[in-house]
């Protein structure tokens, strides 16, 4: 069995599940098959808890952004086209959440290929969890067809996300030379030519004596650092804004060959100065009026952090590629009772969480605090196994 440190599995506490039906709907049978990935048969239990634990994670955090008004799910996603019918927010989540359970169930079935089990502390801790929300809950569980058993597979399956990722990318090519990973860095300081209102999203662009005024700023600024007596050193963002702390706007920044954000035009001028040195000029790109100076043509430490990207990046495509080989060689069949599921806004569901991240805490009330969302993607990297927080999802009426 393969070893993993203990502190790269995610804690698992229980989630304290609290799930409200409406009278007289009557039992579901959760033990009916939703989903068969091959040879692989996914319970409706399994599904439907996973899809409204994510639909709930999902509604809470809309809502603090304001993004969410009671009508989210059923709005519509994309129009329909000659090859897709038109989605709904709701289509767009449950099929998403599909594609999570047939990875899934495919990183469950290759563990063995890499010498994967789950370690049998982690396997109590996620056994527990399962007991403990089951148990607070059993009647409203029940009545979605959410056994206990569904609850541990949820919770293997987000577990299985972590523990093949290292192993499946061990394999990636982790050499990045100097030149592939080459970064520079600059100062710079820039005013936008442009201003927004926040309150009616409308953008203007400066007059002609703001410009005027703008540009003159800057040539002071590019003064003051020249006159300095040290251009290398010379403290760009304090002068900036002691001439205008509203608008110049000063920072650092690095970029290597393939930036795309900063502008054309203030790279190649920086392209010509060696370190230390600042560009002789106001840069005009047409939204903004640059200055800008050459900190380190090689900039060591900010190369050694692309280089880290660059191993990410090929070992998160190389984990995507053998999830894909997977899923290419796999029929998924949708049977009636993952058919009949919808997310929409009548039968909504809604994440409270506890203030406590305590497993044993009762959860009451309807504050909310703070919550760990199942992913519905496929980065074993930013997946989360189970919420360490207790959280609770509750279907009501609109």
């Amino acid at each position: 069995m393969k070893k993993f440190k203990k502190a790269s599995l995610c804690t698992v506490l229980a989630m304290a599940m609290m799930v409200s039906v409406f009278a007289g709907c009557g039992k579901v049978d959760g033990t009916k098959t939703a989903l068969a990935v091959g040879d692989e048969k996914v319970s409706l239990g399994t599904a439907a808890f996973f899809l409204r634990y994510q639909q709930a994670t999902t509604t809470y955090m809309l809502q603090q952004y304001g993004l969410s008004s009671g009508t989210f799910w059923s709005n519509q996603y994309s129009a329909a086209t000659s090859s897709q019918d038109a989605m709904t927010y709701g289509d767009n989540l449950k099929s998403s959440v599909k594609d999570t359970i047939v990875q899934d169930v495919l990183l469950r079935e290759h563990a063995s290929d890499y010498s994967v089990t789950i370690p049998d502390e982690l396997a109590t801790q996620i056994a527990d969890a399962a007991k403990s929300t089951y148990e607070k809950n059993q009647k409203k569980l029940d009545k979605i067809g959410v056994s206990q058993d569904n609850i541990k597979e949820v919770l293997e399956f987000q577990t299985y996300q972590q523990l093949m990722f290292d192993p499946m990318t061990a394999d990636t090519d982790t050499n990045v030379t100097d030149d592939e990973a080459k970064q520079s860095s600059i100062t710079y300081a820039r005013i936008a030519l442009t201003k927004t209102d926040n309150s009616s999203g409308t953008t203007t662009d400066a007059t002609d004596d703001e410009k005027a005024t703008y540009k003159k700023e800057l040539e002071e600024l590019l003064t003051q650092v020249k006159d300095s007596g040290d251009v290398a050193n010379a403290d760009m963002k304090t002068m900036a804004s002691n001439l205008d702390n509203t608008n110049i706007a000063c920072t650092t920044y690095s970029y290597g060959a393939d930036d795309t954000v900063m502008p054309s035009a203030v790279l190649d001028a920086a392209k010509g100065l060696s370190d230390g040195e600042i560009y002789d000029g106001v840069i005009d790109t047409g939204d903004y009026y640059y200055l800008v100076r050459m900190d380190k043509t090689f900039d060591k430490d900010a190369t050694e952090t692309k280089k880290q990207s660059i191993v990410s990046e090929r070992k998160q495509a190389n984990y995507n590629k053998k999830i894909q080989e997977w899923k290419d060689a796999v029929q998924v069949v949708e049977e009636s009772p993952w058919k009949k599921l919808e997310v929409n806004d009548t039968d909504a569901y809604t994440e409270l969480v506890a203030s406590s991240s305590s497993s044993s805490t009762s959860v009451s009330g309807s504050s909310v605090t703070s919550s760990s969302a199942v992913t519905s993607g496929s980065s074993a990297a930013s997946s989360s196994a189970v919420s360490s927080s207790s959280a609770a999802v509750a279907s009501s009426a609109q």
